[in-house]
Formats: C-alpha cells, sequence, structure tokens
C-alpha cells in the first residue's frame, strides 16, 4: 500500500466550528483510504490558527520536508 501525507489548517472562528481540524483529518483519511492508501498519523501536518496568507507555517514546512525527502 502507497503512503499519502496529508494538511489541515483552521485559522478562523468559522472554520473552528463548521470545519474543525478532526473534520478535516476526517475527510483526509476517508479520501486517502478511497484511494487505497496509508495515512499514518505522523503523516498527517497540522497548523491550527495559522493565517493562509503566509506560506511559513510550521506544519506546511513539515509536510514539504515530508514529500521532498
Amino acid at each position: 500500500m502507497s503512503l499519502a501525507a496529508a494538511y489541515a489548517r483552521v485559522s478562523s472562528e468559522r472554520q473552528e466550528k463548521e470545519q474543525t481540524i478532526e473534520s478535516q483529518v476526517d475527510a483526509l483519511r476517508r479520501a486517502a483510504e478511497q484511494r487505497g492508501l496509508s495515512l499514518p498519523s505522523d503523516m498527517i501536518c497540522i497548523d491550527d490558527g495559522y493565517s493562509g496568507t503566509t506560506l511559513e507555517r510550521p506544519a506546511l514546512d513539515r509536510l514539504r520536508d515530508l514529500v521532498s525527502g
């Protein structure tokens, strides 16, 4: 089975209530499973509360490192 990596981020109060990190991670896991991919917990990168206006986000940096190495 092939591995997948995923990224989730919530930055606004509205998103915190309507599209939580948990709901994003659940959707990412389902999508990976539907595609026959394994998505281990250590391959899910989460930036909670970071703005999308910058690409300098810790978990996004981690995801970049995971997929480039």
